[in-house]
């Protein structure tokens, strides 16, 4: 080994171990927290946590079981577990009594192992429960029995019916048996920020990039898809992300990616005529917000046809998906995308 490799190996080493003596140290500093908070409930008062730290789009799609869980346990001290980058989605939640910011899956398997909680509700399997500093994956006993994992979720419902299974809160296979079009929680702030934007109404929204490849639609098609909404419509075009990956010069088109938070997002998403997208997070902010969607699919690994979604564009009573059975998205051609944009958004 040489002295670079060997530098190189101890440096990873002590990070890992310091981060994850770190993680020990945070999840008992929580317990004693929650063993705070415990002592305060008054007796049959339940300590109840809901687990979905991950991705913003499954954090939306969840919503509704904090309403459930509530239904359930209106006494309940309930807490929703979440990295801090996501816990604007649930912070203004009235059925959530309080947020853990998590700091990885070892402080909270650290936590958990106390049995501080009378109730755990995971709504995550295996494959998403996992630190890559740590190298550490955390199981949910209910999702491995009944054998949902991220090769075959989308066979057992739309994401929403699927989190609730591995929450053991419905039967396997089942529909949610309440309320299931996912909210927002906007504030005033997030208002005033899109105010701030002088955005040129009518407008329409646009995402055109996700977090995994195999969903997304290749950037030179959407050039053509902005430039044909320009030539053809009085509307103001708005993309919205976390960067953009088009080149664009009509003066209709505004990039706004990187520019907002996820709340801030949804606010615009919110006042456009129509969202046109990816299945990925805004589109869950899109169905949220009761904007119609223009929504992009295709087949997905094992997953030939899927529906993620809930409510209205669950549904498709808000949305229209656009897919052909067998192919990815990447290889729907511009013709057949315009064709189905043009069958919804009516000419001037």
């Amino acid at each position: 080994m040489t002295l670079k490799s060997f530098i190189a190996l101890w440096t990873h080493r002590y990070y890992k171990y310091t981060h994850i003596g770190k993680a020990h140290l945070l999840g008992y500093q929580a317990y004693l927290h929650f063993k705070g908070v415990k002592g305060k409930l008054k007796k049959g008062q339940k300590l109840i946590a809901i687990i979905r730290t991950e991705h913003f789009g499954d954090i939306v799609a969840a919503e509704p079981i904090s309403r459930y869980v509530r239904s359930l346990h209106p006494d309940a001290h309930i807490v929703w577990f979440v990295k801090p980058s996501f816990s604007e989605l649930v912070a203004h939640n009235a059925s959530i009594d309080e947020i853990f910011r998590e700091f990885c899956v070892t402080q909270r398997k650290t936590l958990l192992d106390t049995g501080i909680f009378d109730e755990v509700i995971q709504l995550q399997f295996t494959n998403n429960n996992h630190c890559p500093k740590c190298q550490v994956f955390v199981d949910n006993p209910v999702a491995a029995r009944r054998n949902i994992n991220i090769y075959n979720y989308f066979n057992y419902g739309n994401l929403l019916e699927v989190f609730a299974q591995t929450g053991d809160l419905i039967p396997e296979k089942a529909t949610f048996p309440a309320d299931d079009k996912p909210k927002l929680y906007l504030q005033e702030s997030h208002r005033q920020k899109v105010d701030s934007l002088n955005l040129k109404e009518p407008f329409i929204v646009l995402h055109c990039q996700s977090n995994y490849a195999p969903k997304d639609w290749p950037a030179e098609k959407w050039e053509q898809l902005v430039q044909w909404l320009a030539d053809n419509y009085l509307y103001q075009i708005v993309e919205i992300g976390l960067k953009s990956n088009l080149n664009v010069s009509t003066r209709v088109y505004r990039n706004l990616c990187g520019q907002l938070s996820i709340l801030e997002t949804a606010e615009v998403i919110r006042r456009a005529s129509y969202f046109i997208g990816l299945d990925s997070g805004p589109s869950h902010l899109g169905n949220a917000s009761g904007t119609f969607g223009v929504i992009l699919m295709g087949s997905l690994n094992d997953f030939p046809e899927y529906n993620p979604y809930s409510g209205g564009y669950g549904s498709q009573e808000n949305a229209v998906f656009v897919r052909q059975k067998g192919l990815p998205c990447a290889q729907l051609s511009f013709d057949f995308v315009r064709d189905k944009v043009a069958g919804v958004i009516p000419l001037p």
